[in-house]
């Protein structure tokens, strides 16, 4: 990786067609659209975040793509769902029978859908935290053999939306990542200081990120939660920026023991950690590297003079959740005003598409796209 110009060289100044996007699509599909479970007789995630501890947000995570850590909860949920259903089958078991039903996949049905929708980008996860790569890596996994997709399905979509006008961004899990470190996350502790730091790992993640950029060339880089602590992550920037001199970041790329965001780092440290974050829904592993930052299920956004997008699901979770009921579904006029108002202050709104294992986005949220396209 070769190092250019200072990294950050958008976040005063974005490109224009980052500016002009007031709206995109967020994709989150992979093996756990098979169980497809999580308990919808709760709170969204930023309301939950608020106001319950966090032994209780992630024991009834509302989002059907934390699965694997809802399950490991003793009568919670999602554990007595599987036991139920699914008996003493391992997570593993959802991954072969994903990878059976993913070929079938109609991308260009989806782009088709998300253009009519009115959207300006695309943003489509690559790995989440189950560590399932969605394309047919190059990159060897230490610990699991095949724990990715044998075609290129990031590179499928990112053909059809861009030929129909759209940008394309790339998420990746790059903190946490259960397919090399399987512990449950209860707490603040566990989210942000148990995750995998060794090298074996550091150099996984920074392989696999430097391989996306290589294949997709993506308009935007969007990691979650954080970054393993590794002083070459600048040098990525650098790299990234040489390659997409218009491509922009996210703000999740923070790295521990860094403070975190709006001074509550020495809280954490000094006051314990979950009771910090009970208060802070928003809060991330804070980081020098952004071009713009991120909300989840919240739109109160303070800071004038920097842009911002907010991410959030059609009903309270990103992956899909068969059991979500109508009620539990924004409707098209909410979308709406949402991008309306936060607009004219920076923002954007990143609203997530959930399909089915097959790879077939449900007609729920097919009739909310198409009624925002209408605006």
């Amino acid at each position: 990786m070769k190092k250019t110009d200072t990294p950050n060289i958008h976040r005063y100044n974005p490109p224009k067609w980052f500016r002009d996007a007031d709206f995109g699509i967020f994709i989150h599909w992979g093996a756990s659209s098979i169980p497809a479970f999580a308990p919808v007789d709760v709170d969204d995630y930023g309301t939950l975040m608020k106001e319950k501890p966090m032994s209780y947000v992630f024991a009834n995570m509302p989002y059907a793509e934390w699965y694997p850590n809802s399950m490991k909860f003793p009568g919670s949920p999602a554990q007595v769902y599987h036991e139920k259903n699914f008996k003493d089958k391992p997570y593993d078991y959802f991954v072969e029978e994903f990878k059976k039903h993913a070929k079938n996949v109609d991308v260009e049905k989806w782009a088709e859908l998300f253009q009519k929708a009115g959207a300006k980008y695309v943003v489509v996860v690559s790995k989440h935290h189950d560590g399932f790569v969605m394309f047919d890596t190059k990159v060897k996994h230490p610990k699991k053999e095949g724990w990715h997709l044998d075609f290129d399905f990031v590179g499928d979509l990112a053909k059809a939306v861009r030929k129909r006008g759209l940008r394309f961004g790339v998420y990746y899990s790059s903190l946490i990542d259960w397919s090399f470190k399987d512990r449950r996350i209860d707490s603040a502790g566990s989210l942000f200081m148990g995750q995998d730091n060794s090298k074996l790992y550091r150099d996984y993640c920074l392989d696999q990120w430097v391989e996306i950029i290589d294949r997709y060339m993506p308009d935007i880089l969007w990691s979650d939660i954080g970054y393993p602590t590794d002083n070459r992550l600048e040098d990525l920037f650098h790299y990234y920026y040489s390659k997409v001199p218009e491509g922009v970041v996210n703000d999740r790329w923070g790295q521990w023991p860094n403070l975190l965001r709006n001074k509550i780092g020495e809280n954490l440290i000094n006051k314990g950690a979950q009771a910090t974050l009970e208060k802070n829904s928003d809060v991330v592993l804070d980081t020098k590297y952004y071009d713009f930052r991120t909300l989840e299920y919240n739109t109160n956004w303070q800071e004038s003079d920097i842009w911002f997008e907010v991410c959030r699901g059609m009903d309270k979770s990103f992956g899909f959740n068969q059991y979500s009921r109508p009620q539990d579904y924004i409707t098209a006029e909410e979308v709406i005003k949402i991008i309306n108002d936060i607009y004219p202050k920076k923002g954007r709104l990143l609203l997530n598409a959930g399909p089915d294992k097959y790879g077939v986005i449900p007609e729920y949220q097919v009739e909310i796209l198409k009624k925002v396209g209408e605006r």
